[in-house]
């Protein structure tokens, strides 16, 4: 699979948002290091998806107060893509916490790590001119 990198063309320019986006990586990239061990630990596993699933969480409510506070006109949208995310997301993690093999945590990892940066890449990145420069 491969770590996740934090380049500059995942910048939205607000450093609430920055900053979640590489502490996301950074779970995502602890979550590709448990799938890669050379015996895989259900438990390692599933003690980081509660920390990426909460901070996740945690990061689309402040997304979403940000976009409030400077009246992003797409913001239905950019929610209802957070919401179908949570719900995937909790789906794939229902499913490994009743299978908990390495396929679906890998299938949890793909979608997750996918997802997340196509969407700051594509959605997030069209903040920038909205939210550069406020501090929430």
């Amino acid at each position: 699979m491969g770590a996740i990198t934090w380049r500059r063309q995942l910048s939205v320019g607000q450093p609430a948002i920055d900053d979640d986006h590489k502490h996301l990586i950074e779970y995502l990239n602890e979550l590709d290091a448990a799938l890669a061990a050379p015996r895989f630990q259900p438990v390692r596993v599933a003690k980081i998806l509660v920390k990426l699933l909460e901070y996740t969480k945690e990061h689309f409510a402040r997304e979403e107060r940000i976009m409030q506070i400077v009246r992003y006109p797409k913001f239905e949208e950019h929610v209802a893509m957070h919401r179908a995310a949570v719900k995937m997301v909790s789906e794939l993690s229902n499913r490994f916490s009743i299978e908990p093999t390495h396929e679906n945590a890998e299938k949890l990892y793909k979608f997750t790590a996918d997802w997340l940066v196509r969407h700051i890449i594509l959605m997030d990145t069209q903040l920038t001119p909205y939210v550069r420069g406020v501090w929430a």
